[in-house]
């Protein structure tokens, strides 16, 4: 009788681990999908390229104001609430990119973004916790590994369909731009179309199946205030640097995947915008990897050492993109991304080191909100490229890398 019950349980597991790495993949496709759309969108909507970058403000600033309202809903009604939450707001904002597409109303669009990115920050709260603590307590980074690996290929996923669909860039003063840019519009709606339809599917199945609670569950109903915790935290050096490190770097990370098109475009000769789409297939699959091939060698080197490793390496690499060498600095701008990689868990979980309790979850929703910096970051450095030139945007990158690097091998150290 026990036995049945035990595989039981162990069914029900693993059909919520399925549905919850399917959420991973999800967000993972909508995260590069709108760093994809930043270049086309300037070009088709006629609007600068700081305005364009309005998109990862839109998308990232959900993640700043979603991150501690997900984690309330979950303490009081279960991670399974703030899934179907996080799965309602993500169908809602791809549906509304009907009427923005057809309109071109790139007001109504960011709206869109928002209302996707408020679903994304939700899952992304709640999902983490949940597929971690699911199941064997042996097997936790096994899952989580497994369920990122899925958001990575979501990543590639979604430059890849963007970039066959909008093929040649027609520029406005070009003859065919007005054919070309409903065909950009219509192609972007197709893409949210199906992804609103798959997760409203995923949505009925949450509604249906119960899904299992994770042991020690209401624990989290029963943790303290967050202010009591949040004062003891900003009295710890490690982690109040790696709060900045968080933000700095997520924001460097954007930057580059939302302008690599126009600098592909600009450095190597008779590049079209949808071949640099498919480009940026490339320098997300290359992030990925870095994950795959990095993970298991923190068994043996210690990941703040891997960290000030590869962050100093990127710095050196965006000095070879700021100089702009034709196609030897695209090639380093996506070489980068192998050792941009593991910079924000690796960040995340150094932040964390010897934070345990209520203290934890509280710091994990900072992290997380330090997000924002991909809403903001972007912005100011796409507005510098306006200003000046896309090489002296991507230098301002440079400093960034050097302070996470320095994070790594000095200010993730325990005081």
């Amino acid at each position: 009788m026990t036995d049945r019950i035990n595989k039981n349980k162990q069914s029900k597991a693993k059909i919520a681990i399925y549905l919850v790495t399917f959420l991973f993949f999800a967000w993972g496709l909508t995260m590069n999908l709108v760093n994809a759309l930043n270049t086309p969108m300037a070009n088709y909507m006629e609007i600068s390229s700081t305005k364009a970058s309005l998109l990862q403000m839109a998308y990232y600033g959900a993640y700043f104001f979603l991150a501690i309202p997900a984690s309330v809903v979950a303490r009081k009604h279960g991670y399974k609430a703030g899934m179907m939450m996080g799965l309602l707001l993500f169908v809602i904002g791809a549906v509304l990119t009907i009427p923005a597409t057809y309109k071109m109303s790139y007001g109504t669009f960011l709206f869109a973004m928002f209302v996707t990115a408020s679903g994304a920050a939700t899952l992304e709260t709640n999902c983490n916790p949940y597929i971690t603590k699911l199941g064997d307590p042996e097997k936790e980074s096994f899952r989580l590994n497994l369920a990122q690996s899925f958001n990575g290929v979501g990543n590639i996923v979604g430059p890849f369909i963007l970039g066959s669909l909008i093929g040649e860039t027609v520029a406005s003063n070009q003859p065919g731009f007005e054919q070309a840019k409903v065909e950009f519009l219509s192609g972007t709606r197709i893409i949210y179309i199906g992804i609103a339809i798959a997760l409203a599917i995923v949505f009925l199945l949450f509604f249906f199946i119960k899904l299992p609670s994770p042991d020690n569950d209401e624990e989290i109903a029963n943790s303290e205030s967050t202010s009591a915790a949040l004062k003891r935290l900003f009295k710890i050096k490690h982690f109040k640097l790696g709060v900045i490190a968080a933000f700095v770097f997520i924001g460097l990370q954007v930057v580059g995947m939302s302008l690599f098109s126009a600098y592909a475009m600009e450095f190597w000769e008779g590049m079209s915008a949808g071949t640099a789409t498919k480009y940026l297939s490339i320098v997300s699959l290359l992030f990925t990897m870095g994950r795959f091939i990095t993970t298991p060698l923190m068994n043996k080197i210690e990941p703040n050492k891997i960290l000030g490793v590869y962050m100093a390496i990127t710095a050196a690499l965006m000095i070879i993109v700021s100089i702009g060498l034709g196609k030897f600095s695209v090639i380093a701008f996506i070489v980068a991304y192998l050792f941009i990689s593991i910079g924000f868990p690796t960040i995340y979980s150094l932040a964390l080191v010897g934070i345990k309790g209520n203290d934890a979850k509280t710091g994990a929703s900072i992290l997380t909100m330090s997000i924002v910096g991909a809403a903001l970051i972007p912005v100011v450095i796409s507005a510098i490229g306006e200003r000046f030139n896309l090489q002296i945007a991507m230098a301002t990158t440079i400093i960034g890398f050097i302070y996470c690097a320095w994070y790594g091998f000095v200010g993730s150290k325990r005081s």
